[in-house]
């Protein structure tokens, strides 16, 4: 059950390592950017400044899936693309519907959210620890809420909040062993929009 999770975490995340891209200039000055992407974790503060002049470490996408007939977006922060699975949040989530503004979505159905076709909340922490929620399974629920809200998505980029509990399960038994936990909190992004498809 948690192996194609894991799977498709990876995945999302060789995905957004691959369409990054970086220059060869040494230890450029730092600027102020429009984007960002932050958030507590268990009331820690966690920051990736976006640093293009030496790679793209915060990326967001929005395509339809023709195929499968699903609007995706696709959303991550990345202290460095050099250390994958490390210090990244990574942010999946398809719909049938087209995503707006405004509405709150979640892995678990309520009455005051958006519950789209599939959501994954991942986290690796600087130890390489992964944590993540998923859509339940009613029979074997695994996962408490998480919170997805955008705020802007345009051509440019895509800005939001998120938050959530995200759990680190041990599968090796062939059962999900609960490892550790993490709770995200104040999450907030603007990514730039990667438009290539």
């Amino acid at each position: 059950m948690k192996k194609p999770i894991f799977t498709l975490f990876s995945l999302a995340t060789l995905l957004l390592l691959a369409v990054s891209c970086s220059s060869d200039d040494d230890k450029p000055a730092q600027k102020e950017t429009e984007y960002y992407f932050r958030f507590k974790v268990n009331g820690e503060q966690v920051a990736y400044p976006y640093t293009p002049e030496t790679q793209i470490n915060l990326t967001g996408g929005y395509l339809f899936d023709e195929k499968n007939q699903l609007h995706v977006i696709q959303l991550s922060g990345t202290q460095s693309i050099y250390e994958p699975s490390r210090n990244q949040m990574v942010i999946y989530i398809n719909s049938t519907s087209e995503f707006t503004t405004g509405l709150t979505y979640s892995n678990i159905e309520s009455a005051d959210v958006s519950l789209p076709f599939y959501l994954l909340m991942g986290y690796f922490d600087a130890d390489g620890k992964g944590f993540s929620a998923a859509m339940n399974v009613v029979s074997t629920p695994l996962w408490e809420n998480v919170y997805l809200k955008f705020d802007e998505i345009n051509e440019s980029g895509i800005k939001g909040t998120f938050s959530g509990k995200l759990y680190q399960y041990d599968t090796s038994s062939g059962q999900n062993v609960l490892e550790g936990e993490v709770q995200i909190t104040a999450g907030e992004f603007h990514v730039p929009r990667n438009n290539e498809q």
